[in-house]
């Protein structure tokens, strides 16, 4: 099979408060691998000098949102202009999420050894500072969820077929983005990712989970190991978060089409996420409202940045890239 001609990749990174040393390894890994890198803030401050001085000298092309929009609405301005810019293809990233070398080309080499057209994404694994744990790619198998990891007796560096990817560090071809539309910006934050890649699957593209390849990247504002029927990592996060997981998990059974299987997986997992959370943890009392409140708005269909104290949302406008 004949190599592929350069293809422009340019990095997407979003900021939100970001720490200028984490941004700084994570700019300096891409500038290596990407055509160009654009950074859009959603912090509602002016970022600090250190930060925006770092920007400037990495020649960094900074789109400041004024506010906080949520990640789905960046992400699709970060997209936006990149097709403007003649992209081929764009890597999505979170602004602590530094990749190591090579992972760019790796991904994009999973489209070319795959062999198949319909390949719209390619996503690596990643290690978490705070545990050195390797994650895992969820994968499809006999038409139900599964977590997949390479084993001794296969190839380590193989690639997978992934029922859905994480945003940081997935690679998505643009024209085949430009066939089924980009993030949901009414979604704010949390299955974002999930609610596209379920998307792109039921029109027939596919994920690439990629294990040669690998980036640094910590899930959650802290993590716990612990035992259930198996030793898991568990990612903790404020109460706020569990709003918008319980809200768009419903919003997203309604929304997106997805095997029988599938439903009853996105569904029945907020159980033990509900039971770990309002049992083993703080601020139970508000953790157990914001996921009533999420279950609420999600059947009533109320979407938007949540205002947790009023208990009411503020709209996200839609971009030239939202699904119809």
């Amino acid at each position: 099979m004949p190599k592929l001609l350069h293809q422009k990749v340019i990095a997407i990174i979003i900021a939100f408060f970001p720490d200028s040393e984490s941004l700084n390894k994570s700019i300096a890994s891409l500038s290596r691998q990407c055509d160009s890198i654009i950074v859009v803030d959603n912090t509602p401050t002016l970022l600090d000098g250190k930060t925006t001085e770092l920007l400037k000298d990495s020649g960094v092309k900074l789109i400041s949102l004024g506010r906080n929009f949520g990640i789905a609405y960046a992400q699709n301005i970060g997209i936006q202009r990149a097709i403007n810019a003649g992209a081929d293809f764009v890597l999505l990233m979170d602004q602590d999420s530094i990749p190591e070398d090579n992972m760019v080309s790796k991904l994009l080499s999973a489209f070319q050894e795959e062999g198949n057209p319909n390949v719209i994404a390619a996503g690596p694994s990643y290690i978490d500072p705070r545990t050195n744990v390797r994650s895992y790619f969820m994968v499809s198998r006999f038409g139900f969820p599964s977590r997949y990891k390479p084993d001794k007796k296969m190839n380590p560096l193989s690639n997978v077929q992934a029922a859905f990817l994480i945003s940081s560090g997935t690679l998505i071809a643009i024209p085949k983005l430009l066939k089924i539309g980009g993030m949901r910006s009414n979604f704010f934050i949390d299955h974002v990712d999930t609610e596209w890649c379920l998307r792109a699957r039921d029109k027939g593209f596919f994920l690439i989970g990629v294990h040669s390849a690998s980036m640094e990247h910590s899930l959650g504002d802290k993590v716990k190991r612990i035992w259930l029927f198996y030793l898991r990592s568990v990612a903790h996060h404020s109460p706020l978060r569990d709003y918008y997981m319980f809200r768009n998990t419903i919003l997203m059974l309604q929304d997106v089409k997805m095997p029988f299987l599938w439903q009853c997986f996105n569904l029945f997992r907020l159980f033990p996420f509900a039971v770990y959370f309002l049992v083993f943890t703080k601020n139970r009392l508000s953790r157990a409202r914001a996921m009533l409140l999420g279950l609420k708005h999600g059947f009533s269909r109320i979407d938007g940045k949540i205002n947790l104290e009023k208990g009411t949302c503020t709209p996200i406008p839609k971009t030239t890239l939202d699904p119809t």
